[in-house]
């Protein structure tokens, strides 16, 4: 039976996020979170936005490097001076900047997007992209644009064998850290391979890791490994994906793909970045199912 989204929950669709705006029709936003950003976009309200941080921008947002929208400096670095300077009736941001709150709320009424990474992605989106289109006034058009990526979504992914695996490895300054990701692993439905019994979990903080080698990577033979490059998403060297591939063996028929590093680290809960993201795995999926 194919896979559709269409029997998604959408408990919690109505969930309100942290904050209110200045007015009901607040026209200059400060936006600090790439993913309500997409969502202004996706909703054509980019007339609203007065400033954003432009550092690390993903290509799918590049109309915003524009100099009629002024650049405030990244997602947990605030040019304050300059964003005080374009006086917002709203700064959006998302847990990045949590800890800088109470300076942001210093120049404007602060709303926080939610969670970064949602258990259940569809709820945490949808939730999203109801949520701000409320708060802009365009509640009907936030249903249409979610009711048309469901449809996107469902065409995508419909003919995707149940049985498929995709392993999701998060790559930081050489490290190989395992991800059961949330819109790989839950949205589409793609299972994630038994991990070894050898792995190593690293605590750090209140944070646990689950540690990959090369060795066991290639040991779970998946029909796919995706990377999300979280080195070169920040500026620093990414992973050496013709490196990578050679090290799992000459004998090694196991197909990595990487995925493009900004969109799948630093875009957030967006429409568009949804879409993308689910259209490179499935680009790169195929060749590795269409085998004999």
């Amino acid at each position: 039976m194919p896979r559709t989204l269409l029997s998604l929950s959408l408990a919690g669709l109505m969930a309100v996020t942290t904050g209110t705006w200045a007015a009901d029709t607040a026209e200059r936003l400060a936006v600090l979170d790439f993913g309500a950003l997409d969502i202004i976009a996706e909703l054509d309200q980019r007339q609203r936005v007065a400033g954003l941080a432009k550092q690390g921008l993903p290509e799918h947002l590049s109309a915003f490097a524009d100099e009629a929208y002024r650049d405030l400096g990244s997602l947990i670095d605030v040019d304050m001076a300059r964003l005080a300077s374009i006086e917002p009736d709203t700064i959006v941001i998302s847990g990045r900047l949590s800890d800088s709150r109470e300076a942001l709320q210093a120049i404007a009424p602060v709303v926080q997007t939610g969670a970064k990474s949602p258990d259940d992605y569809w709820t945490g989106l949808s939730t999203e992209v109801t949520s701000l289109g409320q708060r802009l006034g365009l509640d009907a058009e936030a249903d249409t644009a979610l009711r048309k990526l469901r449809e996107d979504l469902d065409a995508s992914i419909a003919d995707l064998p149940p049985a498929a695996e995709v392993l999701v490895v998060l790559h930081n300054d050489g490290n190989l850290v395992y991800q059961d990701h949330a819109l790989v692993n839950g949205l589409m439905g793609l299972a994630s391979p038994t991990l070894p019994a050898d792995v190593e979990r690293v605590t750090r903080g209140e944070r646990t890791f689950t540690a990959l080698t090369v060795k066991q990577i290639a040991s779970m033979s998946p029909d796919l490994v995706w990377i999300i490059d979280r080195s070169a998403a920040i500026g620093q060297d990414g992973l050496d994906l013709d490196a990578f591939t050679a090290s799992l063996g000459a004998d090694s028929t196991l197909r990595v793909a990487k995925g493009s590093p900004r969109l799948w680290y630093l875009a957030g809960l967006g429409i568009e970045s949804t879409r993308l993201k689910v259209q490179e795995v499935t680009q790169a999926l195929e060749p590795a199912l269409n085998q004999p």
